[in-house]
Formats: C-alpha cells, sequence, structure tokens
C-alpha cells in the first residue's frame, strides 16, 4: 500500500511542476512537449530550476519556448528555445554564459533537453 500511496504523490508533484512550467514557458498547441515530459518527468523539475538563470542571463521580459520535434531518425529532444529579439552576438554570448556558469555546474545532465535560441 505504501508503494502505492508514493506513486499517488509522485504523480500529483508532477502535475504541479507540469503546471508551474507551463507558467514560464510557452508551449506548442500540440502534445508533444506534454507527452516528452511525461515520458522524461524529472525534466520538468529541471526547466523549473533553470527559470531564475534563463531570467538572469536574458532578461526578465525574454520569453521561453518549449518544443519536442522528432528528427529524421525519429529521435525526439526538448528544445528549451529562448526567443530572441535582438542581435545574434548578444543572444550567443548569453547562451554561454548560461551553459559555462549554470549548466555545466548544475547537477543536470542529459541528451534529452538542448538549450538554445531563435532569433526573431
Amino acid at each position: 500500500m505504501t508503494g502505492q500511496v508514493n506513486m499517488v504523490h509522485y504523480a500529483e508533484d508532477y502535475q504541479v511542476a507540469l503546471k508551474a512550467v507551463r507558467e514560464h514557458y510557452v508551449l506548442p498547441s500540440d502534445c508533444s512537449v506534454e507527452d516528452f515530459l511525461a515520458e522524461h518527468q524529472r525534466l520538468a523539475q529541471v526547466l523549473l530550476d533553470a527559470v531564475r538563470p534563463l531570467k538572469q542571463y536574458f532578461g526578465d521580459s525574454t520569453v521561453f519556448s518549449l518544443k519536442a520535434p522528432i528528427d529524421w531518425e525519429g529521435e525526439q529532444t526538448l528544445y528549451a528555445v529562448v526567443i530572441w529579439p535582438g542581435p545574434a552576438g548578444a543572444v550567443r554570448d548569453a547562451l554561454a554564459k548560461f551553459d559555462d556558469e549554470w549548466l555545466s555546474g548544475s547537477k543536470f545532465s542529459s541528451v534529452d533537453l538542448t538549450f538554445t535560441y531563435e532569433l526573431v
């Protein structure tokens, strides 16, 4: 019975985390990101942990989106995308600092999630 209670609690925690992810990231209208996160539930917390440093390096008003395309080999990766209206050099520098100072120092390591940018 204890295992069943833990599973219910874990599922509830994941739903709370998913709701918070929706508050900080723009998700596509299809279910690709939610399906991906359901299969890789630990990534929801990684995304939430990344919000503060993302805003620190890219600015409080920057928009962040999530995408989970399937590549030509049938593999799927989650992309956390900085939507950047400024010059390409500035976003590349900010992403390099984010990678060096936060991402490499975090406990996170996964081929399932990539932080990138999109120029608009």
